[in-house]
C-alpha cells in the first residue's frame, strides 16, 4: 500500500448552488474547450448544470492541490482512457468525478482513485441478482425480512463500492463487476473471486446519500463539503 505525503481529499457540492441560467454562458471562457463542449452537450438544463458544477468543483479541488490555474484551464490538458475515465495528460494528480441527485463530488489524490455517490434508493432486485454476490444478495433478503427498509441503504452501499472500484481501475462495467463481494468487508477491503483486493475503500453517509472512494493508499481521505454558492466558492 502506497505511503503518501498528501492526504486524498473528497469534495462534495450541492449543484443547485449554481449561477442563474441567464449567466450560464458566462462560464464559457472559464472552461477548457473540450470541457465546455461536454458541458453544453446535454439537452436538459439540469444536466448542463450538473456538468458545469462538476467542472467547477474539479477546478477548485485542483487549485487547492496546487495545480497552477493556467494549467487547469488550458485546452488539451485533459484526456480520456479507453472506457472514458478522465485524467490529466501530465498525470501530476489523479482525480475522479461522480454525481447523483443534487450533489456532485470530486476526489483528488496522488494515486489512481475512483469515487461514486448515489442517493439511497429502493433495492433493484434484478440488478442485485445479476451483479451482487450470493452472500450480498442473501444479506439483503434477510435484512428486508428483519428490518424492512434497511435493505435500501445496504443495497446502495454495495453499489457505490462497486462503482468506485470500476472507476478507479478504469475498466468497463461488465467485466469489472464480476466476482466482486463486499458482504464481509473488513479493514476497508473487499474481495474479488474470493481474494482480498489490494484497493482500500472509504465510505460516508451524507444527507441521504452513500459515498465511496477506492484507492491503493493508507489513510482515510478528508471529506470537504462546499457550503457556499458556486459563484462565491470558485471566483
Amino acid at each position: 500500500m502506497k505511503k503518501s505525503e498528501k492526504r486524498t481529499k473528497v469534495y462534495l457540492l450541492d449543484r443547485t448552488k449554481i449561477a442563474d441560467p441567464v449567466s450560464f454562458s458566462s462560464w464559457k471562457d472559464f472552461l477548457p474547450k473540450e470541457r465546455w463542449e461536454k458541458t453544453v452537450r446535454p439537452v436538459r438544463e439540469e444536466d448542463r448544470k450538473t456538468e458545469l458544477a462538476a467542472w467547477l468543483l474539479l477546478y477548485h479541488a485542483l487549485k487547492e492541490w496546487g495545480i497552477p490555474e493556467e494549467s487547469i484551464h488550458a485546452d488539451g490538458a485533459y484526456c480520456y482512457g479507453e472506457h472514458g475515465k478522465p485524467e490529466r495528460k501530465k498525470k501530476e494528480v489523479c482525480f475522479n468525478l461522480s454525481h447523483s441527485g443534487k450533489y456532485v463530488m470530486c476526489v483528488v489524490s496522488d494515486v489512481e482513485v475512483g469515487c461514486d455517490i448515489e442517493k439511497i434508493q429502493k433495492v433493484r432486485w434484478k440488478l442485485a441478482k445479476r451483479f451482487f454476490s450470493e452472500g450480498e444478495y442473501d444479506i439483503l433478503e434477510k435484512l428486508k425480512e428483519e428490518n424492512p427498509g434497511a435493505e435500501e441503504e445496504l443495497f446502495t452501499r454495495f453499489w457505490v463500492l462497486r462503482e468506485s472500484y470500476v472507476k478507479k481501475t478504469g475498466e468497463g462495467l461488465g467485466t469489472s463487476l464480476e466476482g466482486l463481494d463486499f458482504s464481509g468487508i473488513s479493514g476497508y477491503k473487499g474481495k474479488k473471486n474470493g481474494k482480498a483486493l489490494k484497493e482500500r475503500f472509504f465510505e460516508w453517509e451524507y444527507d441521504g446519500y452513500r459515498i465511496a472512494v477506492c484507492e491503493e493508499k493508507d489513510g482515510e481521505p478528508e471529506l470537504v463539503v462546499c457550503s457556499r454558492t458556486i459563484d462565491n466558492c470558485f471566483l
